[in-house]
């Protein structure tokens, strides 16, 4: 095995792979039952998915929510951790591929109060802290909201 990565467009599958393995991290497990559809996700030049040794390992995307404006998100399986600055890079490169290609000027997530790793890692993308919302997720956990604009 040669460990190299390959990035691949996103299609629906590949999320339906990513949430029938274990997940990146059990607080991303309980957004399992929301996002069901993973063919929501999937829009052309706007997603890819990250493949090493033939395994899928993360996608992620921007997915537009109207004109200049979306939602940036990221699936990610256990596996990450086996490559955790090779897949974070590779993110971080096509994130603004994928917003200035398609003339993306704001993209927002929301990232769980309490998961400080995902916290770090949309910082780290570039997004900034726009405030609490309180009592937001599924299960009531308070989520940031973070936004960055190219």
């Amino acid at each position: 095995m040669d460990n190299r990565l390959f990035i691949i467009p996103y299609v629906a599958n590949h999320g339906k792979i990513i949430m029938a393995s274990q997940l990146n991290h059990v607080i991303s497990q309980l957004e399992v039952d929301y996002i069901k559809e993973s063919s929501n996700l999937e829009e052309k030049d706007m997603a890819f998915t990250c493949v090493i040794n033939d395994k899928i390992i993360a996608s992620a995307g921007i997915k537009k929510i109207w004109n200049g404006v979306g939602e940036g998100w990221v699936l990610a399986t256990d596996k990450i951790w086996n490559y955790p600055l090779t897949i974070a890079k590779a993110i971080k490169q096509n994130f603004e591929y994928v917003a200035k290609s398609n003339n993306i000027k704001r993209v927002q997530t929301a990232v769980r109060a309490d998961y400080g790793i995902g916290i770090r890692f949309a910082k780290w993308l570039g997004l900034q802290n726009e405030g609490l919302m309180k009592h937001y997720t599924l299960d009531g956990v308070d989520a940031y909201r973070l936004a960055r604009i190219f």
